[in-house]
C-alpha cells in the first residue's frame, strides 16, 4: 500500500507540472486513473475482508476481523449464567450439560461462520443481586456477546444488560422476559398479569376441587407465577384454601399436613424444589390427607426418580417441550450429543437439559441470523424476525419470535411419575392447551 500511495502522489505532480486536466501517461508511469481504479480495488477488498474475511463458497468467515464484544477472527465468547447453587441449583443440575452438548455439536461442524462458539459461566444461586454481580463481570472482565440465563435470577442483570443490548437467552421464567426487546425465549411461563386455565382445567379433570398452593420462598418471580396459578385455579372451579410458603430447613411439614387434612385438601400445586416436596409429600401421606393431584413445574428428571420415585409416585409434572418417552429423533440427537460432548450429567433425560439445548440452539439461530460478521444489534434484530423457531425439534410447535415476546405460553405436555416411582409417563401425545385469562 505504500508503494501505490508513493505512486499516487508522483502522477499527481505530474499532472499539476502539464497544467492539463487530462492524465498524461510518462515514460514508466501509470495514468492517475489506472492508480486511482487500483486503489478503489485494493480498497474494496480490504474492506470485503474486514465484513466477511476470506471466507469459502458456503459463507464461511474464519478469519473475519469484526468489531463487535466477544467475537475474534475463530472465536465467539458466550456467557453462561445460572443457579449452580442455591434454591434452584437441584432443578438447573443439567442445565450447562445441555449447553455443551449443542455447543460441541456445532463446533464439530466447523462453528458458526467458521468460527466456533466458546462459553464461560458464573454462578448467581438464584439471588437477583448476585445475579447482576456476576453478569457485569461476563460482561466487563470477561467479554462475553451474549449470554444464556437459567431460571430464577434473571430479573437482577435484566435492565443492565438492556441498556448495554446485550443478547439474552434462556427460559421466560420471570415477567422480566417480555419487558426487554434484547431477551429471547422459547416459553413464557409468567407475565405479570394475565393467567390460563391450562392448570386448573389440569386439575379439575383429576378430580380436584381444594387446593393448597406450596411455594418455595424465594422471590418475586414466584410472587407472580403463584398470583397466575392461583387465578387458573379459580377460573376452572378450584378453590384455594391454603397458601403456604415453605423452606426446607425450617418448616414443621408435620403441622401443615395436619392443616391440609382439616381443610379437606385435594390438591397440591406450586413451585417447590424436590428436596422440599421431598419432606411434604410423607408427611401429608401420615396425617392422611386424601389427595387426587399433586401438580409441580419442576422435576422432570429421571436421575431424580432414582433418589427419590417412590416418594413422587403419582405426582404430575407439567413440561413445555416433547417428553423423553416419545423417543423422536430430536431426542436421539440431544441424547447423542450429550454422551459425545457433555460430561456433567449422570443421567441425561433431564428437563435442565434440555432448557440448556434449547438455550444454546437459540443462541445459535441468533448468530445465524446476525450476518457473517454479526454484533449484538444484528444478532437482536435477525433474531426478532426468525417466525419459525422449532427448538430443534424439540417444541410442540414453531415459536414465532417476532411476536412471542409478553405474551404468555399455556400448552405444556403433563406427565405422572408411575405408582412403583420408576418411570415417567407421558399423559397425552400432544401438548395441552389452556385459555387466556386477561
Amino acid at each position: 500500500m505504500l508503494e501505490v500511495k508513493s505512486s499516487a502522489v508522483n502522477g499527481a505532480k505530474d499532472l499539476k507540472q502539464s497544467g492539463s486536466a487530462v492524465a498524461m501517461v510518462l515514460p514508466g508511469r501509470p495514468s492517475l486513473l489506472r492508480l486511482t481504479a487500483l486503489i478503489l480495488i485494493l480498497s474494496g477488498l480490504v474492506g470485503l475482508a474486514a465484513c466477511t474475511g476470506s471466507g469459502d463458497s458456503a459463507g464461511r468467515a474464519g478469519t473475519a476481523t469484526c468489531v463487535a464484544p466477544g467475537i475474534t477472527e475463530t472465536e465467539i465468547k458466550a456467557g453462561v449464567l445460572f443457579p449452580d447453587t442455591g434454591p434452584f441449583s437441584y432443578s438447573m443440575r443439567a442445565f450447562r450439560a445441555g449447553i455443551e452438548a449443542r455447543l460441541g455439536e456445532v463446533n464439530i461442524a466447523g462453528g458458526v461462520n467458521g468460527r466456533k462458539i466458546v462459553y464461560t459461566w458464573r454462578d448467581d444461586a438464584s439471588d437477583p443481586q448476585v445475579n447482576l454481580t456476576a453478569a457485569r463481570e461476563l460482561i466487563q472482565k470477561e467479554e462475553v456477546f451474549g449470554i444464556m440465563e437459567g431460571l430464577g435470577a434473571v430479573s437482577g442483570s435484566a435492565q443492565y444488560l438492556a441498556d448495554l443490548d446485550v443478547p439474552v437467552i434462556g427460559l421466560g421464567a420471570e415477567p422480566v422476559w417480555a419487558a426487554h426487546e434484547n431477551m429471547f425465549t422459547w416459553h413464557n411461563y409468567t407475565l405479570a398479569a394475565g393467567s390460563s386455565t391450562v392448570w386448573g382445567d389440569f386439575i379439575r379433570g383429576t378430580g380436584g376441587t381444594r387446593a393448597a398452593v406450596v411455594d418455595v420462598a424465594l422471590n418475586d418471580a414466584v410472587q407472580d407465577y403463584h398470583r397466575q396459578l392461583v387465578d387458573s385455579l379459580w377460573a376452572a372451579g378450584v378453590s384455594v384454601d391454603i397458601n403456604f410458603e415453605v423452606t426446607a430447613e425450617t418448616t414443621g411439614f408435620g403441622a401443615l399436613a395436619r392443616q391440609m387434612k382439616a381443610a379437606n385438601i385435594d390438591t397440591i400445586t406450586g413451585v417447590v424444589t424436590p428436596d422440599v416436596l421431598a419432606q411434604i409429600l410423607p408427611a401429608v401421606r401420615a396425617a392422611g390427607v386424601n389427595l387426587r393431584t399433586v401438580l409441580l413445574s419442576l422435576g422432570y428428571d429421571r436421575d431424580l426418580l432414582k433418589k427419590l420415585g417412590p416418594v413422587l409416585a403419582g405426582t404430575s409434572i407439567y413440561i413445555s417441550f416433547l417428553p423423553f418417552e416419545l423417543n423422536t429423533p430430536a431426542h436421539q440427537r440431544l441424547l447423542t450429543a450429550m454422551a459425545r460432548y457433555s460430561s456433567q450429567s449422570e443421567a441425561p433425560e433431564q428437563e435442565s437439559a434440555v432448557f440448556g439445548w434449547l438455550s444454546a440452539d437459540l443462541f445459535l439461530r441468533g448468530l445465524q441470523a446476525g450476518g457473517a460478521c454479526p454484533n449484538r444489534q444484528s444478532f437482536i434484530q435477525g433474531l426478532r424476525a426468525v417466525h419459525d423457531y422449532g427448538g430443534a425439534g424439540l417444541l410442540p410447535a414453531p415459536v414465532d419470535l417476532a411476536k412471542n415476546r409478553g405474551q404468555l405460553t399455556d400448552c405444556y405436555y403433563f406427565v405422572r411419575v408411575s405408582d412403583d416411582g420408576r418411570q415417567f409417563v407421558p399423559l397425552q401425545s400432544a401438548a395441552r392447551c389452556g385459555n387466556l385469562i386477561n
